[in-house]
């Protein structure tokens, strides 16, 4: 495996306190630490600042380290990257909009450093604060697509450490861009040279995170997915891609003609009977499209198998999805805990997990219910999606006749 997919190791803290002693001790930005600043894995010291905190360094340290990272001026190299494939095919859509983030983000931290000491950056680009939000908002289609169609095609063909290690960058990576656009929503209420330190520093972590980030994509992940996925597959994530929607500061290329996949099933007309009646398979799906809540079919063997696809559904899913472990589909820090709900079903320790959760104004809640056979075997998981929002609002009650 790739040296860049290694987790961090028990040395990673000890080398960053020495990084953080010696920016103190030396008062400037040296040779040195520039060195040790290009040669460490800015999520490596993410992955440690919190440990550090509670270990004794103060926040004046780590900006100490911010300020250092600022000065350094981390060059958008992605933005000069030769592009794997040709417009319309999806590496080339995923490279683009690397580019196009790196450049939004190297103004914004041109926009933070102007703030704080009134020079524009070396390209003079600023960003106006206002359009940070909106901006990282649809920035995150991109991580969308790879998680729930690039990543499912990679582990189909045995390529699993790499999808999970990125998957855990995107996490932090979601984390930093929340912080920043919630720092930017309290300018109004901070003391400004405080404001300003702590923007730079946050536009500056940000940007060196997602330098390391795309750079592992484009060197490392991205050719390994041109190499192990065929001609149908990439037709079928291009056109997942566009079913998903492409960031709106990326151009649209027309798509390749690639060839289409061709598959045998049932047709919409043939009817598929059930013990308490019938459905042909075009009925059958406008009944489950048509349902107020999305779900989700996993196997025994925890493979996901099915899911329904209404027009308000919640959580992004993809035909990519299907055959792909259920735990591939959760980012790595809640793998442990959808493993303990499987281990509960199989074990009959339980008949139902159930969580809620508020996200994009809605009231969201998830249950998940194991399955049995006829004669109790365990056969799966259903889980079951629904926005309750409306649901909690109800008061007093509404009778048939009173739509008369």
């Amino acid at each position: 495996m790739d040296e860049r997919f290694i987790l961090p190791g028990p040395s990673v803290k000890d080398r960053v306190l020495a990084l953080v002693t010696k920016i103190r001790e030396e008062g400037e930005l040296t040779d040195e630490v520039k060195d040790a600043l290009e040669d460490t894995d800015p999520f490596l010291i993410e992955g440690v600042e919190n440990e550090l905190l509670g270990d004794g360094l103060s926040r004046d340290d780590i900006m100490l380290l911010c300020d250092a990272r600022s000065h350094l001026f981390i060059a958008a190299e992605e933005v000069d990257e030769t592009i794997l494939e040709r417009p319309g095919h999806p590496i080339h859509t995923l490279m683009e909009e690397h580019r196009q983030i790196l450049q939004f983000m190297t103004g914004v931290r041109n926009t933070a450093r102007k703030m704080r000491t009134g020079e524009s950056g070396p390209d003079g680009s600023e960003i106006p604060l206002s359009e940070v939000g909106p901006f990282l908002g649809e920035a995150r289609k991109h991580f969308e697509r790879e998680e729930n169609v690039l990543f499912p095609y990679l582990e189909a063909h045995g390529i699993e450490g790499p999808p999970k290690a990125m998957w855990s960058e995107h996490e932090v990576l979601r984390a930093k861009e929340r912080e920043l656009v919630s720092l930017i929503g309290s300018q109004g209420d901070r003391e400004h040279d405080e404001f300003v330190a702590d923007l730079e520093c946050q536009t500056s972590t940000l940007l060196a995170l997602l330098n390391a980030h795309f750079h592992k994509e484009n060197h490392v992940l991205f050719p390994m997915a041109v190499r192990a996925l065929d001609v149908h597959e990439w037709n079928e994530a291009r056109r997942q891609f566009q079913e998903m929607g492409p960031c709106n500061f990326v151009e649209p290329h027309a798509p390749l003609e690639l060839r289409t996949v061709e598959v045998e099933g049932i047709t919409p007309e043939q009817e598929i009977v059930l013990p308490t009646g019938r459905f042909t398979a075009a009925e059958l799906e406008m009944v489950l499209s048509a349902l107020p809540v999305d779900f989700t079919f996993v196997d025994k063997d925890d493979r996901v198998r099915f899911y329904s696809n209404s027009p308000e559904r919640i959580f992004v899913r993809t035909p990519a999805v299907i055959g792909r472990k259920v735990q591939n589909c959760h980012p790595q820090k809640s793998v442990h805990v959808v493993q303990r709900i499987l281990d509960d079903f199989r074990a009959g320790a339980r008949e139902v997990a159930e969580f809620w959760l508020e996200t994009g104004g809605r009231f969201v809640h998830i249950r998940y219910f194991p399955l049995q056979g006829p004669s109790g075997e365990y056969m799966g998981v259903l889980e079951m999606v629904q926005d309750v929002t409306r649901i909690r609002e109800l008061e007093g009650q509404k009778r048939l006749l009173d739509e008369a």
